[in-house]
């Protein structure tokens, strides 16, 4: 496929041209791990289509979080991204099932013995501005370095997979850009 030519009167010439073609290809290959079929340009620059195949849906996620974590447990895909030195996370979650109360009971409970002083925001279903039907629970709480937290959470469910966004962070952190990222998340979702 390809073919490298070597001139050796030009030692210094030759070496920079393999260097180069090297760095070339070093690129191209990570390029392509990291576009490996997920990440994909947003029409605006703040944002990027995270697309997966199965189950197949695309969500708009912020492209100026400082991490992108993705990781499998125990057949759970998750996207985590962190922002302002890991004080705010957000989450996009895939795993197999149609028991939602089930999955947002087990992220409730995740985070119980963290929190005192539990307020609910919200316990209800919602529409999406992409008219996806999608359950919304919310609460904040004293966390246990004494400020108040939120957990934000929308679940969305197709045939034999539960999606569901999740966002943690203190309260006070919720406004602005952090916000706008949350609402784009959740109203930008869409089933492939």
């Amino acid at each position: 496929m390809f073919k490298v030519v070597f001139n050796l009167q030009g030692k210094g010439m030759a070496m920079r041209k393999i260097n180069f073609f090297v760095a070339i290809i070093l690129f191209l290959i990570s390029f392509q791990a990291v576009q490996a079929g997920t990440f994909y340009l947003h029409d605006h620059p703040s944002y990027w289509w995270y697309v997966v195949q199965e189950p197949a849906f695309s969500a708009v996620i912020p492209s100026t979080a400082e991490n992108y974590n993705q990781r499998s447990i125990f057949g759970m895909e998750i996207l985590e991204m962190t922002f302002a030195n890991g004080t705010i996370v957000m989450d996009v979650i895939y795993q197999p099932g149609k028991d939602v109360e089930a999955v947002r009971a087990s992220l409730e409970e995740r985070y119980r013995p963290l929190v005192t002083n539990v307020a609910l925001l919200a316990d209800r279903e919602i529409t999406t501005s992409n008219n996806l039907k999608a359950y919304f629970y919310a609460y904040e709480a004293t966390g246990s370095q004494g400020k108040r937290v939120m957990l934000r959470s929308v679940f969305f469910q197709k045939d034999e997979h539960i999606l569901y966004l999740t966002m943690f962070c203190d309260s006070d952190q919720y406004q602005g850009d952090v916000r706008e990222y949350w609402l784009r998340a959740v109203n930008g979702l869409e089933w492939n």
